[in-house]
């Protein structure tokens, strides 16, 4: 019996939502054996989140500091044959739970020489969490596989509201009776298990180096052109901000609070005002510069970390 093993996070539910899904097909195979892996920090993060506990994680998740975890359940020796890590972006950053995981003696231990398939549930901006997670794949000699996302469908700027609503007030459904709800469609989830027939096959025929374009042909990674430029503004930007919030103490620290009020402005207000001017933007982009866009969409449709 081959074993497969699931490491995730869910602080909402959300996450094991999408990885049931995909795990389906191995679920309803009896030559495979899943242990689950939840990954629990000793201090646990609130949900809802108060707007300053939100925004306070903020430093310590781009700077990638890791969080003490409660111990794992399962033993770090044993022999598995795949891993499946389920995460969710914060701040452009992989969570600081699953970020904390892969810097453990243990995580090297289960993931060394193992294919690995992430499974990402978010909002819509993942890129720059998956670049993370590819290098931190490497530190531990994991071998990435396949790439799969779970996004909000709703433009930009209705799911930064759908998505505050969720976080800060728990709030799912129509928020004000107007804003759609929020999360990974019911058709999403409905077409998920299809991904998990390919790594299934794919794994049974020693063929898992090849399944990311077939997982892509039935839109498992969700890049889109204006998030790609967006993005790509917030990572250069957010260790500026980390760092500015950072040199006033450590997360919890009152002397940081104004620099984190205010961050907790900025950011918002910066999408809000730039959504719309990256969008334009984006649709230019293929006519003023094809080649370069069309390489940066190739790239982040793959699994290898950029060369330095």
């Amino acid at each position: 019996m081959k074993k497969a093993l699931v490491v995730y996070f869910s602080q909402t539910g959300q996450a094991k939502l999408a990885l049931d899904a995909v795990l389906k097909p191995f679920e309803e195979n009896k030559d495979y054996h899943i242990d689950y892996l939840l990954i629990k920090p000793k201090k646990s993060f609130p949900y809802p989140w108060s707007y300053m506990e939100f925004f306070d994680v903020f430093p310590e998740t781009v700077h990638g500091i890791p969080c003490e975890l409660e111990p794992i359940t399962i033993d770090p020796a044993t022999p598995y044959d795949l891993v499946f890590i389920a995460y969710q972006p914060w701040f452009l950053s992989i969570c600081v739970p699953i970020n904390s995981f892969l810097q453990t003696a243990a995580a090297k231990q289960l993931l060394a020489h193992k294919p690995v398939v992430t499974i990402i549930n978010c909002r819509n901006m993942w890129l720059g969490a998956q670049e993370k997670m590819k290098q931190r794949l490497l530190d531990v000699k994991a071998n990435l596989v396949g790439n799969i996302t779970f996004v909000d469908r709703s433009a930009n700027l209705i799911s930064l509201v759908t998505v505050l609503a969720f976080v800060l007030k728990g709030t799912k459904e129509k928020f004000m009776g107007i804003f759609p709800k929020y999360g990974v469609t019911d058709q999403d989830l409905a077409k998920a298990p299809q991904f998990g027939t390919i790594i299934l096959k794919a794994f049974e025929s020693n063929q898992l180096q090849r399944i990311q374009p077939e997982l892509n042909a039935l839109g498992a990674l969700d890049i889109r052109g204006n998030l790609l430029l967006m993005e790509g503004r917030g990572r250069a930007l957010f260790p500026l901000y980390a760092n500015y919030i950072s040199k006033k103490g450590s997360q919890g620290s009152e002397q940081r609070r104004t620099r984190v009020r205010i961050f907790g402005i900025v950011l918002p207000t910066a999408i809000l005002l730039l959504s719309p001017i990256i969008t334009i933007l984006s649709r230019l982009a293929p006519v003023l510069a094809k080649r370069k866009f069309s390489k940066e969409i190739a790239y982040y449709s793959q699994n290898s970390l950029r060369e330095q």
